[in-house]
């Protein structure tokens, strides 16, 4: 059994090394290019492996959290896998299987890491309770931005990039967070907790920033319309 545990530790490494190179690749490469496509799918691979080694080891050491932490991280991943297969869901689109299971074991879980960080936190202080509420806040919210999207479409046609966006960026924030975690001791470990998932955030938000900047109409420029070089008699800009 030992044995087997030590195997899967090694695996879990490996793919937890995988996910940090890959997704760092994948994160400073232009979108769409064959270098991202490419770093993206071993990106997922790894976090795939990551999470198949963390639920052994959760459940072979009765590990709750981190049993919990995977499906949060792993959920991360899937959503933003799927999201490249959600193009037209402006157009409206109805929920797939694939969607129900992602969204209903994604709620199951994050519900249950929600629960598990109160019920924690209740019999006493303790900053890894706070993360689990935060992190349980987060998935819940996830998981009801997507079932509204498919309820209600969403006006802007590029939702699916933000998700897939968003969602992987988180994904690779949680690798890099469990690599802290593991491998930095000379700081609190509040710091190590947070640092990540904020940075995460920041990035996130400016990649985004940018994608909607270049996707918006140019602004008006209140000039009169000339054709061939004659002024428009009506006064009126052509529409």
């Amino acid at each position: 059994m030992e044995k087997l545990l030590t195997i899967t530790l090694v695996l879990h490494i490996a793919g937890g090394t995988l996910s940090l190179l890959a997704g760092l690749v994948s994160l400073i490469t232009s979108k769409g290019r064959r270098a991202h496509r490419v770093s993206g799918n071993l990106f997922t691979a790894g976090m795939t492996l990551v999470f198949i080694t963390a639920l052994v080891l959760a459940v072979a050491k009765g590990l709750t959290f981190l049993l919990m932490v995977a499906f949060f991280s792993y959920h991360m991943v899937l959503r933003g896998y799927r999201a490249l297969y959600l193009k037209k869901q402006h157009l409206g689109m109805r929920m797939a299987l694939a969607d129900i299971l992602l969204n209903g074991i994604g709620g199951l879980f994050n519900t249950g890491l929600l629960i598990w960080g109160v019920s924690r936190l209740l019999t006493g202080y303790h900053y890894i309770p706070i993360v689990a509420i935060v992190f349980g806040l987060l998935g819940i919210w996830m998981v009801g931005m997507d079932v509204r999207h498919f309820l209600v479409p969403p006006k802007d046609k590029k939702q699916w990039l933000y998700t897939h966006i968003g969602s992987m960026v988180g994904a690779y924030t949680a690798a890099v967070t469990a690599f802290g975690v593991v491998n930095i001791h000379f700081l609190p470990g509040l710091i190590v907790w947070t640092v990540p998932g904020v940075s995460g955030l920041l990035i996130t938000g400016i990649i985004i920033r940018r994608y909607k900047q270049r996707s918006s109409p140019p602004p008006a420029s209140g000039k009169k319309a000339y054709i061939t070089g004659i002024p428009n008699p009506t006064g009126y800009e052509n529409t």
